[in-house]
């Protein structure tokens, strides 16, 4: 059989199991179907060693010779805490450790409900600020009842931004929540004011609604009032 006709022959087509007429290649009946066939197999490793185009070989090295380029959302990590009553965030990077609530020693001659005062972090007397006073955030009983049981008051947190470290009371922890670029939600046209002017946008977390704080900003006005 030359080249020509073995590149022609493709008679499982014309009378194999893939034709449709009523008189079927004799050869069915040993090798039931044409995929059996060592002609049909001949044809195959024909079609397999056969040379390939020029044009062909040159198209799909031009396709793999291509700079692959990946597109990867960006994946941030936001530490959720709750001020009053308020679920805010801040990025994960930002926080240093969370401590047991102590004693916030009140500054002489300072009446500010924003810079509370000083604590003592491990020896180290730390600038403490009030997140839920400069937000405009009204304050809860220390204790709060869910789901018939009290969860722990308050707890301090300590948060580092280009060297300048501040401390600041949370009501609750929640913890690190993950979350790609795309699931930052914008601000209801509801929220103005303090809160609209320090959030960058809204996570949905579990069942609740997150507001994700721009820290620059806050920074910003928080030690405006040292």
């Amino acid at each position: 059989m030359t080249e020509k006709e073995m590149r022609l022959d493709d008679c499982w087509n014309r009378i194999g199991v893939w034709s449709e007429v009523k008189e079927r290649c004799a050869e069915l009946r040993k090798v039931i179907h044409c995929r059996n066939c060592p002609v049909y197999a001949s044809v195959g490793r024909h079609l397999l060693d056969r040379q390939v185009p020029e044009d062909y070989a040159r198209e799909w090295t031009a396709v793999f010779s291509r700079t692959k380029v990946e597109k990867r959302e960006k994946i941030n990590s936001a530490f959720i805490f709750r001020a009053g009553g308020e679920w805010l965030a801040l990025p994960a990077k930002l926080i240093q450790e969370v401590v047991d609530m102590g004693v916030i020693h009140s500054l002489p001659h300072r009446n500010s409900t924003i810079l509370r005062g000083v604590v003592n972090i491990r020896g180290k007397l730390e600038l403490c600020f009030s997140i839920g006073a400069i937000l405009g955030i009204e304050r809860l009983e220390k204790m709060v009842k869910k789901e018939e049981k009290y969860i722990s008051p308050a707890r301090l947190v300590v948060a580092e931004r280009e060297g300048e470290r501040i401390v600041f009371p949370v009501s609750e922890i929640y913890g690190s929540f993950r979350y790609a670029e795309g699931m930052l939600q914008p601000l209801p046209v509801t929220v103005s004011g303090s809160r609209a002017a320090f959030t960058k946008g809204i996570l949905c977390v579990d069942d609740f609604d997150v507001g994700l704080l721009d820290s620059a900003v806050l920074y910003e006005a928080l030690t405006r009032n040292v």
